[in-house]
């Protein structure tokens, strides 16, 4: 596959990651976008110079893309999903990829089948920082894992994607939205399959039906404890946009990330810092470069639907705990 010639389309480009992949689009490939917003679907195609759709069946049909970019309500995203599998065309999935763990399963059973390729976005698998982790500073065997990311409020959702603040559009709130990076992350570290939640507690706000901050521990395959908090409860400024904290206990030390700094404690030797980013946004773009080049040189993903549904299916034990500890409490 020819990268110069490559034609790509993006599907649903009101999804506020979208604007964080445009750097790493080859030039002139993309050759058609859509979404529900026919005016914010034409200020994204204005961009690339390419016509604009409302109906992305009708785009596919129209296009004939040789990859696409999709984006969806995550209520929509397995019928989309669904969609590109039947026609063959190689795609990424923004996560969650299904509102639960049968819908991503039968996507990943449908992609096995057709060996088609679909990447999803658990961008810290492309970044230095979780690879320098993995390969250079942890030499070690996990003990423990404690990640903390906080963002912005609610309401930063309601101007172009109001749909993520209800329960039956998006699934659920902060934790299916943020929590499932770290997820992801901790299965990636530690090399295990899947884990075991041991309680969840979610916090609700009086304006919507998801959760606005949330806490679960769960334990890894490896035996290794995590220790997960996501939130809607950031007050944002200009110098400061959310929290993004990660503690990592080994049998040889404790580590500490945050504000792109790595502080290493390994007994018996001085302490040590590393600068390492926090920040995931500038991911995205390697996501989509490196995703492409992965597409054309028939490279299996990072990140597949297979991984997609090792998070899923955690997320849906630590929703279930959460939604038992609540009835129980009302109750």
């Amino acid at each position: 596959m020819n990268m110069e010639n490559l034609k790509i389309a993006l599907l649903g480009v009101s999804h506020w990651h979208v604007p964080l992949y445009f750097a790493g689009l080859p030039e002139h490939s993309v050759v058609a976008v859509s979404d529900d917003n026919a005016a914010l679907a034409a200020r994204v195609a204005s961009r690339f110079d390419c016509p604009y759709y409302t109906d992305e069946k009708q785009m596919i049909r129209d296009t004939k893309p040789d990859f696409v970019f999709a984006f969806a309500p995550h209520v929509r995203m397995y019928a989309v999903a669904a969609y590109l599998l039947e026609q063959h065309i190689p795609f990424t999935m923004e996560k969650p990829a299904g509102l639960n763990q049968r819908e991503v399963e039968t996507l990943y059973n449908a992609a096995e089948q057709k060996k088609a390729f679909c990447a999803i976005p658990f961008v810290w698998r492309y970044s230095d920082t979780v690879n320098d982790l993995k390969n250079r500073y942890l030499s070690s065997k996990f003990v423990h894992m404690s990640y903390k990311f906080i963002a912005g409020p609610p309401s930063r959702y309601l101007e172009s994607s109001r749909w993520m603040l209800s329960q039956a559009t998006a699934g659920g709130g902060c934790m299916t939205n943020l929590g499932v990076h770290f997820i992801d992350m901790a299965l990636y570290l530690t090399g295990s399959a899947g884990a075991e939640t041991l309680a969840s507690i979610y916090q609700y706000g009086a304006e919507y039906d998801i959760e606005t901050y949330a806490s679960s521990m769960l334990r890894m395959d490896s035996g290794a404890s995590l220790l997960l908090e996501s939130g809607y409860a950031y007050p944002m400024s200009d110098e400061a946009k959310r929290e993004n904290r990660w503690t990592i206990v080994t049998h040889d030390g404790y580590y500490t990330l945050a504000e792109n700094n790595l502080e290493m404690r390994v007994f018996g030797q001085e302490p040590k810092n590393v600068a390492l980013n926090t920040d995931s946004d500038p991911y995205y773009a390697i996501f989509t470069r490196t995703t492409l080049q992965d597409f054309a040189s028939g490279t299996r993903p990072r990140a597949s639907l297979e991984e997609m549904l090792a998070v899923r299916t955690i997320l849906d034990e630590m929703n279930a705990k959460a939604e038992s500890l609540r009835r129980a409490t009302i109750g």
